[in-house]
């Protein structure tokens, strides 16, 4: 009896479905670049339950007839390619003609769709990938497209589908990807019922303003450079704005947003020395070369490309991005920034006055040798107004006054949230942020989390935030730009998946926000009683990320090196 056996139509298109159809964030993607590719200027989509059960993208393109909307839902049939050189000069977002029928093999989908010169349209159903109904029906210019009940017939792929909120938050984030590479187009966001997004046509500037706010628009510096057939455009943040992780950071190649390790690499050598370990820039930004010059076949859902010359591509990308840097001028609205606000209740930070104990440790601290090495230690001086200088029975040690105080302040906060004791501090002018669509999604997602850290957040329009409290914990003025940067690394802390470590997570950023930092001085006092609190927690070695706090010095090897001994 043979092995090997040709697979049934059904299963094979299911097959093919899973490389182009992962999550409802993959229909969307190939449903708006279908519309995209249809010369649409108006796209409309809608989700509801994140995109598991209902999906509308409907878009006022060229449309198409009867016979064409018939075919569409065949396999490999396209309009956008014709011959195998046409795969090396792809002008396109799609080109394979496997959207609709992989998305009709794994849900019900419903299309209406007619043509701008007829006077009547098409409505065609199809449902696991057969055929239900075909007729004439009365509907605007354009194509309508509706996915309901995504893997109704593959239930393991449904199992592994995430929540709604997650998957509606990859919605967002795929969306966000158009309204950034087509700011000539209209687009409107419906989730749930509701209208989230209204991206009017306009320029480039005029679209990340309403997407990321106007200060920080504002911050954005112009990438200009052409070049032996290439060219790169957009926008970069001037140093004075980063992020802790590179969410975004945009690549688009001849407007197709695409994952490159290439724009990484450009930015962190284009930003050497101007950012701080871990800060990172964000960057928007459009390549255009001859379509030879890059392969775009090389992942079924075209988000992976190969270039032809990376290593020049590099090169210019770098410079486009150092005369942008080197163009920059800190302007008024730079020196605005750094104006405090005011705080009802904001007492001066200080390190800490007095060693007393403002948590208790855990039963086994007693037993623990680090205790009782910190305990005993003698500040002598700082270094570089960064390490703590002291004495100890073995000798020398350095002590990381940011990671010392970070375990302080982590375990303090942990100690008052367990303890529901934790206090808020209300702001006299509340703080208003403008929020991409993706951190509006995840804060969204994590606002009850971040209320009992002390933070007092409501949604004052379709992206804005006002903080109206945070918690008294930080105990000083807090202006406005650490607000953003709290806020911020609290949105990124939201994303992780582990709600434990999420949480963990959160508190972390708020304690690395207000410990001191490297350049802090230090009164020999504060040294004293940072050291004496980091003592009395329960890993007093290490920071909440595992970095060593102190480093220590052997009197042995120092009398060795003095040719003591």
């Amino acid at each position: 009896m043979p092995r090997i056996r040709v697979l049934s139509e059904s299963i094979a298109s299911k097959i093919a479905a899973g490389e182009v159809v992962e999550r409802p964030a993959s229909v969307v993607k190939e449903l708006v670049e279908n519309s995209l590719d249809a010369s649409a200027t108006r796209i409309s989509v809608e989700i509801r339950d994140g995109g598991r059960s209902y999906i509308r993208v409907s878009d006022d393109g060229i449309g198409m007839s009867s016979e064409d909307a018939l075919l569409a839902f065949e396999r490999h049939a396209t309009s956008k390619i014709s011959s195998f050189e046409d795969l090396y000069a792809v002008r396109s977002l799609g080109f394979r003609g496997e959207a609709l029928p992989s998305i009709a093999s794994v849900a019900k989908v419903t299309m209406e769709t007619r043509e701008r010169d007829s006077l009547e349209g098409t409505r065609i159903v199809v449902e696991g990938g057969k055929v239900l109904s075909l007729e004439p029906k009365g509907c605007a210019p354009g194509t309508s497209v509706v996915v309901e009940n995504l893997f109704f017939n593959t239930p393991a792929r449904r199992k592994f589908l995430k929540s709604s909120a997650a998957e509606g938050r990859e919605v967002v984030a795929t969306l966000t990807r158009y309204l950034l590479a087509f700011p000539e187009v209209h687009f409107e966001f419906f989730r749930e019922g509701k209208r989230s997004i209204v991206a009017p046509r306009g320029s480039m500037r005029e679209r990340l303003a309403l997407l990321y706010g106007k200060d920080v628009a504002k911050q954005l510096l112009d990438v200009k450079l052409e070049r032996e057939g290439y060219r790169i455009y957009g926008f970069v943040s001037s140093p004075s704005l980063s992020r802790a992780s590179r969410a975004e950071q945009y690549l688009f190649v001849n407007r197709r947003y695409v994952k490159s390790r290439l724009l990484s690499l450009a930015l962190d050598e284009a930003y050497h020395t101007l950012l701080p370990k871990q800060r990172h820039p964000l960057a928007f930004i459009f390549l255009e070369l001859p379509p030879e010059r890059v392969d775009v076949n090389v992942h079924p859902a075209k988000i992976e490309v190969k270039f032809k010359e990376e290593a020049k591509l590099r090169a210019l990308l770098v410079e486009a991005l150092r005369e942008a840097l080197l163009s920059r001028t800190e302007g008024k609205e730079a020196r605005a920034q750094q104006l405090s606000l005011e705080v009802e209740r904001a007492p001066a930070r200080s390190v800490v006055k007095e060693a007393k104990p403002e948590y208790a440790p855990e039963p086994e601290q007693k037993e623990r040798n680090y205790s009782l090495f910190f305990k005993q230690l003698k500040p002598l001086a700082q270094l570089h107004n960064t390490y703590i200088l002291a004495e100890s029975s073995e000798g020398l040690v350095l002590i990381d006054q940011h990671a010392a105080h970070e375990r302080v302040l982590f375990e303090k906060f942990k100690a008052q949230l367990k303890q529901k004791k934790l206090e808020k501090q209300r702001l006299v002018s509340p703080a208003l942020l403008e929020l991409s669509p993706r951190e509006a999604a995840i804060l969204e997602e994590n606002l009850e989390l971040i209320s009992e850290l002390g933070f007092e957040i409501e949604n004052f329009g379709e992206r804005s935030y006002l903080v109206k409290a945070v918690p008294l914990f930080l105990g000083r003025a807090v202006r406005k730009e650490e607000i953003y940067e709290i806020v911020h690394s609290l949105i990124e802390a939201g994303s992780l998946k582990n709600s434990e470590r999420r949480r963990e997570e959160m508190i972390y950023r708020v304690a690395c926000k207000n410990a001191v930092k490297a350049g802090d001085y230090l009164s020999r006092d504060e040294m004293h009683a940072l050291l004496a609190h980091l003592s009395r927690t329960p890993q007093p070695a290490t920071c909440p990320h595992g970095r060593p706090t102190a480093v220590t010095f052997d009197l042995r090897e120092i009398e060795r090196r003095f040719k003591r001994s």
